[in-house]
């Protein structure tokens, strides 16, 4: 009896992930969270040293 409990619990939580895993990829921008519009100062930093850099210097 008590296997029966256990293996209808696991399906109820199987087919509850799996639906709202399909529930979310119908939707057309469910891989976004948040806005997109944020600056990466990483990006602006590393071109900046890259453009100003001197070409003289040989580093090894």
């Amino acid at each position: 009896m008590e296997l029966l409990i256990a293996a209808v619990i696991v399906g109820l939580i199987v087919y509850g992930l799996e639906r709202n895993r399909i529930r979310q990829a119908a939707q057309p921008n469910a891989h976004l969270a948040g806005s997109s519009d944020i600056v990466d100062r990483d990006t602006e930093r590393v071109s900046r040293e890259l453009l100003f850099r001197d070409p003289s210097v040989r580093h090894p």
